[in-house]
């Protein structure tokens, strides 16, 4: 990531913000919304063998010219960018997933997230978390419970580290929490991003190269696709899934809720395997 400069009016109109450009806690907080709501998380670039590159460049014709998305790397890069050129004091950071990951399991470190600093305190901003991403930023206090449009989040903390987590208790009075992302506030430079980005999306193991995942949240709820089921969940509800029998069907959910055509039959031909249900563990 380099000086390249944002075109901040192409940007905003992408995620379809008219809002004030001053660096304040209301502006970050309709940013970070307005981000998540509108540019879907997606790794179609690897399985499509197109790769991922992370310079302003590249990002910048991606996720704003060509309409994509991408993963955390490609959206908090791009939104790193954009806050520190609108004058806020935002450092980028990096962690380890905990979503889906069970507490004995070793993680790398495959998630970057933004700090933003004010005066009263710093807060957290992650538009690029795939499954269950923040719609609102979190202050930097741990053990407050803080709502979003979604779930209920805190922040935990245990000596320098740091772990979001998430409510999933359905509103009965019965919480349910889970660990999202695990991170310290050790600043991180491109290189390190570079790094972990290569093996997230190269590595034949790695979750992204393996599986067809999209998400975008809407203000009303979560809709997902992960391989052959389109998951979707409102707050205080039960999740619901509904499997993808065809190709067909397949496309015709990548463009109605991500606005993620698929253009070629290659395209096409790349996503087949993920309407096979993954074998049991």
């Amino acid at each position: 990531m380099s000086d390249t400069q944002i075109d901040l009016d192409a940007y905003f109109a992408r995620i379809g913000y008219e809002g004030s450009r001053e660096p304040t806690l209301e502006t970050l907080t309709a940013i970070q919304f307005a981000h998540a709501t509108s540019i879907p998380f997606e790794n179609l670039s690897i399985l499509f063998g197109q790769g991922v590159q992370l310079d302003l460049t590249t990002l910048q014709d991606k996720i704003v010219g060509q309409c994509r998305g991408g993963y955390c790397f490609e959206q908090n890069g791009l939104a790193l960018a954009v806050l520190k050129q609108l004058g806020f004091k935002a450092t980028g950071l990096i962690g380890r997933v905990r979503w889906m990951v069970a507490d004995d399991v070793a993680a790398p470190l495959t998630h970057m997230l933004i700090c933003v600093d004010f005066d009263d305190g710093a807060y957290i901003y992650d538009g690029g978390f795939g499954g269950i991403r923040l719609t609102g930023v979190l202050r930097l206090e741990p053990d407050l419970v803080q709502k979003t449009c979604h779930e209920d989040h805190r922040i935990v903390r245990d000596g320098e580290s740091y772990s979001i987590q998430a409510n999933l208790g359905l509103g009965d009075g019965a919480d349910r929490w889970a660990s999202v992302v695990e991170f310290t506030l050790t600043p991180q430079s491109p290189v390190d991003y570079d790094l972990s980005s290569w093996y997230t999306s190269t590595h034949p193991e790695s979750l992204f190269t393996n599986n067809l995942i999209v998400e975008r949240p809407s203000a009303e709820a979560r809709r997902m696709i992960f391989n052959n089921m389109l998951i979707e969940r409102k707050r205080g509800e039960d999740q619901t899934m509904h499997e993808i029998a065809t190709l067909d069907e397949m496309v015709a959910l990548l463009d109605k809720h991500f606005g993620l055509p698929v253009e070629t039959d290659e395209q096409r031909k790349a996503l087949e395997p993920f309407l096979v249900p993954a074998p049991s563990v």
